[in-house]
């Protein structure tokens, strides 16, 4: 059953804290961090601890940091405990009555390494709003226990198909050897996170979510929801997402087909898109044929679209290509290749956060009837069979995830919360890591819930466009039943579309 916490401090849970630059952190996050502390509070635990990541100069004689300390268990009481770090940055002028700002970050969970990455993201969130930057527990060298093991450098190479079974098995001995792998999920993150809120104090405070984090949050919802101002959610991966279904794969082609009929260059110059694309891919299924160097069916054809998809140069040629293709001449569509197409993320993680995710919550699911999104509306038989993931995007999940002892989560944890907390979703146009379709379906349990799609961006909208975002997400969390001024989004440049023969754009 779903928990709520109390005004007491959670059983089992201490907060260890130290000051930056020496400061009682006590102090501190009793005064002016944090503001006044409920009195029913107890008093907490505090053990020496040290920031675990070097703080920019900008933001450091406003940087605190912190250890929590929290059972891995909650239903074993004295069993082994989780170390958690977290770092608050105190608004350099806050906003008269504004809540603290929680930072839940995706990938594998750890808000620190991006901290440590990305200074100006936190330099520019913290003006105005007190943050309060979160690792996931696992997700850290630094934090205890580790949730990585020293055979892969990458977490998900233990995922590849063809990966060695001796290496994965050695690499599941080191974790279970100090861990219980089925308890490093994002429910086991959002009660850390609930508890959190209590053990400093905060009666309640707003929360930004990217990317895997927004599911952790979701469940924060469903979890601690009476703890929580308003909510934005940035690249939505709900509880509902499922990358296995129709819908994650088609739906942001025909976000791309809808968004050419809806422009009246495109539309006039590519009257007959979507009809063309059928026909290629049906071509191409039934008469591969060599283009350059490469046999390419439809599968092939659809996999360079999908990646064109993503990249704002390319994304507009992509009807020239299908117009020019339907004639026979697929030159414009060969020319949307790249020497080498983007693999994931680029940088490599080690924690199995993430994974185990996937391998407790939404793969064992996969193909449950009630996860069985379609498309939203009927696309012909040979692009629904050609499309699919390309690289950097699929894993064997269900050799990795028997292998590795994962094993299916509890339904209870994946209960999809009924929220009335105010909702603002952040969704990148060229976002297919996280599509708007996911979006969509979980705003669908969300009472009080605004959609705002960034044009000609891709995954994590607050990184990409700081300045707008985090104004949006300001007024948001400022009155968040008030009108959004998103005229900073509505002058992002839009599409440049390709319509001629020399490829050259026009919006």
């Amino acid at each position: 059953m779903m928990r709520k916490l109390d005004s007491a401090r959670p059983a089992g849970v201490r907060v260890a804290v130290a000051a930056f630059a020496a400061v009682a952190l006590i102090l501190c996050f009793t005064t002016t961090v944090l503001g006044a502390i409920a009195p029913e509070i107890p008093r907490r635990a505090v053990e020496p601890s040290t920031c675990p990541i070097v703080i920019a100069p900008a933001i450091a004689e406003r940087t605190s940091c912190g250890r929590l300390i929290v059972p891995e268990d909650r239903r074993l009481p004295g069993g082994r405990t989780v170390a958690i770090d977290f770092v608050v940055v105190q608004a350099e002028k806050a906003d008269t009555g504004r809540e603290p700002l929680l930072f839940v970050m995706g990938g594998n969970g750890s808000s620190l390494k991006m901290l440590r990455r990305q200074s100006r993201l936190a330099t520019h969130l913290s003006q105005h709003d007190t943050v309060i930057f979160v690792d996931h527990r696992g997700s850290t060298p630094w934090g205890r226990p580790d949730m990585s093991c020293p055979e892969y450098a990458e977490g998900l190479d233990a995922a590849v198909p063809g990966a060695d079974p001796v290496k994965v098995a050695a690499c599941r001995k080191h974790l279970e050897e100090r861990l219980n792998v089925n308890l490093y999920g994002p429910y086991e993150a959002a009660e850390d996170l609930s508890d959190l809120r209590v053990a400093l104090g905060i009666s309640r405070w707003n929360v930004y979510g990217v990317s895997y984090g927004t599911t952790i949050a979701q469940r924060l919802l469903g979890i601690d929801s009476a703890g929580i101002g308003g909510i934005v959610l940035d690249g939505m991966s709900g509880i509902e997402s499922n990358a296995f279904a129709d819908s994650f794969l088609l739906d942001p082609l025909l976000d791309l087909i809808d968004e050419c009929a809806a422009s009246v260059i495109c539309h006039s110059a590519f009257p007959s898109f979507e009809q063309q694309l059928g026909s290629v891919a049906t071509e191409l299924e039934q008469r591969p044929r060599r283009i350059g160097k490469e046999i390419v069916s439809n599968a092939e054809y659809l996999a360079l679209i999908r990646y064109a998809m993503t990249d704002p140069d390319r994304r507009g040629r992509i009807p020239l290509a299908v117009a020019r293709s339907a004639s026979g001449d697929h030159r414009v569509w060969a020319s949307l290749r790249l020497a080498d197409e983007p693999q994931g993320s680029g940088g490599k993680d080690p924690a199995f956060t993430w994974p185990s995710s996937v391998c407790r919550d939404e793969h064992p699911r996969a193909k449950d009837p009630d996860r069985q999104t379609p498309a939203r509306r009927v696309v012909p038989d040979a692009v629904r069979r050609g499309v699919r993931m390309v690289d950097g995007e699929s894993w064997d999940w269900s050799i990795f995830c028997t292998r590795m002892g994962f094993e299916r989560s509890a339904a209870e944890t994946l209960v999809v919360p009924k929220s009335t907390v105010p909702a603002l979703m952040l969704v990148g146009q060229l976002d297919l890591t996280t599509p708007k379709t996911w979006s969509d379906q979980v705003a669908q349990s969300m009472h009080d819930v605004r959609t705002v799609v960034f044009p000609k961006t891709t995954h994590f909208v607050l990184l990409r466009q700081l300045d707008c975002a985090a104004e949006l997400m300001r007024s948001f969390y400022t009155d968040t039943k008030a009108p959004l001024d998103t005229r900073c989004v509505e002058s992002l440049p839009k599409t440049d579309w390709a319509i001629d023969a020399a490829g050259k754009p026009r919006r």
